[in-house]
């Protein structure tokens, strides 16, 4: 975590949340206080904001993925327990949309009165499929996990704690907040079998072979329509490196459609082969839909917290932006990337592939 003393210093360098904060730095509550009444006064200068209003949408070019998350994951922890649209105490650490369990696939994971029930479906579905229930059943559950992109690690423990129960895990995320969330609330409850490292997935440095599964849940990547990019490859390249030979990714996400084609002919071209595909979107859908209030309910608590946005004028106009920006992150209803998902630009599927070479 920075310093107070030395975030003082830099305060006028953190404007524009979008682009501004280090995914090194875990903020504390007193620091987002500061970073927001500095992104809220912003506004004198601004021209035009980043952020549309009518949807949330922002362009890709306006925001830097590891600033976003960088606020977001410290928003998420500064907030500690939140009620949700019940009333009921939770502390939010699913950064996942998630989607209603199909039926198909038998009796759902979770209640319905879990408020981060779609999370938890997201995560346990990626080992529903009938090969990775044998591969696991051959080796008398005693496989490892690596994930890429983990977030505050809430997926890794509902694998190790409810799907998987005798495997080990490696959570992997570039954001110092969300591994700092992992360590503080999921590692301690494992008895070692989950680790979290604080690292860019890419770059790690782990023995080839050394993993039966990499699961890729929503993470950052595999976003531009149609193309896989240089970062893509880099992320699939380290998948590869770090799987047993007949060892699997477990992917789900929901991304332009075009681009899954795309990846899977990457994918193949370095030694995968896609074994299973779900197209879960119709679900995805609907677990927005059902969890609407939820996350009104939180962002509304969300703009309680910050006092900047009760400044005349420039407060509300603020308040206004980042509540359309958050729920359309969430993909709410009426939001850009909720639309994305309705009218097929966005797929949601959940995919098996096998390390074949």
């Amino acid at each position: 975590m920075c310093s107070d003393a030395h975030f003082y210093v830099r305060i006028e360098t953190f404007v524009d949340v979008l682009t501004a904060l280090s995914n090194k730095n875990d903020y504390s509550r007193n620091q987002l206080q500061m970073i927001v009444g500095a992104w809220v006064l912003s506004g004198l200068a601004e021209k035009k904001s980043k952020i549309s209003l009518s949807d949330g949408d922002v362009s890709e070019d306006d925001y830097d993925k590891k600033s976003l998350y960088a606020l977001l994951y410290a928003l998420y922890r500064s907030m500690g327990e939140v009620r949700d649209e019940h009333g009921e105490r939770y502390e939010f650490t699913f950064n996942t949309w998630g989607y209603a369990w199909p039926e198909a696939w038998g009796p759902a994971p979770t209640t319905s009165r879990d408020p981060q029930r779609y999370g938890r479906n997201a995560y346990t579905g990626l080992y529903h499929f009938d090969a990775v229930k044998k591969y696991v059943a051959d080796r008398d559950g005693k496989v490892h996990i690596v994930e890429m992109g983990c977030g505050t690690g809430a997926g890794a423990h509902q694998v190790c704690a409810n799907v998987l129960k005798q495997c080990t895990y490696e959570a992997v995320d570039m954001q110092r907040a969300a591994i700092a969330t992992c360590n503080r609330k999921f590692v301690p409850t494992l008895n070692g079998r989950l680790k979290a490292t604080c690292s860019d997935a890419t770059q790690l440095a782990r023995p080839g072979g050394s993993a039966d599964f990499v699961a890729v849940n929503e993470t950052h990547v595999t976003e531009i329509t149609g193309v896989v990019t240089e970062e893509d490859e880099r992320f699939f390249k380290k998948a590869h490196q770090m799987l047993k030979v007949n060892g699997h990714i477990v992917w789900g996400n929901a991304i332009p459609d075009p681009t899954w084609k795309a990846c899977y002919a990457y994918l193949e071209s370095i030694g995968f082969a896609v074994r299973e595909e779900c197209d879960v979107t119709e679900e995805a859908v609907r677990a927005r839909d059902e969890d609407k209030r939820r996350i009104d309910v939180y962002v509304d608590q969300c703009m309680e917290a910050f006092p900047a946005f009760r400044i005349p004028v420039l407060g509300a106009r603020k308040r206004a932006e980042a509540e359309v920006a958050l729920k359309n992150f969430a993909r709410n209803p009426n939001t850009r990337l909720y639309q994305n998902m309705v009218d097929g630009t966005d797929t949601y599927k959940v995919v098996l592939l096998e390390k074949t070479r």
